[in-house]
């Protein structure tokens, strides 16, 4: 009879030994609200982008055209430049140190668009009010985003739902896709084209980053061997969008150093456990 209590002891530890080492495995899907700061690269205000391409003659005279054959000179960047609300989507690896202590890391992939706008001060002699004439334009964006995340995760005690508490490191990596300049609903410039092979050399058009942040969220049971994990995931990462310190000063413009930003993500996980 204590021959059998013990044996049934032993075994219970091993199967406890056996679940602290288990290896753990997700899928991630949410949504990555980025720091509009970063959104000025799109502006078309970088390296003058936006205010050389209209003062180029060809390209003056095809957006005069576009205006009724009407004089125009660049006015201004809308301030109400922003980075859209975007998915993200990637995997979970991890391992279970305890019941309630996890290691894991979060591969994460989003794909941002971005929205601005400039304006054009028209010049109509055939205006004869006092008041100035303006036209707006738009300036979209599109931006893939990759983020690498190593969470320290603490899961409290709960029969049902349970509380999910953690502290992350991030290396984050950023490429350009698309940043056109729109006029009256139709494409008049490309500021950056994946298909320009000079693209890189005089302006930076991908950057990698660093970052920490927290996580916070519940974990909830879905099915058997299965957990749903909703996670607000705030981080602060610092990238750079601008060319080097060596490239800006040789052009004779001072070096500003890049600033930590705040994002965040709410990603809904489910893991297999």
């Amino acid at each position: 009879m204590v021959f059998c209590v013990l044996l049934s002891a032993k075994l219970v530890g091993q199967d406890s030994q056996q679940e602290l080492k288990r290896f753990i495995y997700g899928v991630n899907a949410g949504v990555k609200f980025a720091n509009r700061n970063y959104a000025i690269r799109y502006t078309g205000s970088y390296q003058n982008q936006l205010e050389l391409f209209f003062s180029q003659p060809n390209n003056y005279q095809n957006i005069r055209q576009i205006l009724g054959n009407k004089d125009f000179q660049f006015d201004s960047y809308s301030e109400l430049y922003r980075f859209l609300p975007a998915p993200t989507y990637g995997i979970n690896l991890g391992y279970q140190a305890s019941n309630h202590l996890a290691f894991e890391a979060d591969l994460n992939f989003s794909n941002i668009k971005f929205l601005g706008g400039y304006t054009l001060s028209i010049i109509d002699p055939g205006n004869f009010t006092t008041q100035e004439i303006f036209q707006n334009g738009t300036i979209t964006g599109k931006e893939s985003r990759f983020n690498g995340r190593i969470n320290m995760n603490y899961t409290t005690d709960g029969e049902k739902v349970k509380g999910v508490f953690g502290l992350s490191g991030l290396v984050n990596s950023w490429r350009m896709e698309e940043n056109s300049v729109e006029l009256n609903g139709g494409i008049i410039a490309n500021l950056f084209s994946q298909f320009n092979t000079t693209n890189g050399f005089t302006a930076r058009v991908r950057g990698t980053g660093f970052g920490y942040g927290v996580n916070l969220g519940l974990e909830i049971p879905f099915q058997k061997g299965i957990v749903m994990q909703i996670v607000y995931q705030p981080y602060v990462t610092r990238m750079d969008y601008f060319n080097t310190q060596t490239v800006i000063e040789a052009e004779g413009d001072d070096y500003v150093k890049p600033s930590r930003r705040l994002e965040h993500d709410i990603i809904a996980r489910f893991t297999w456990k």
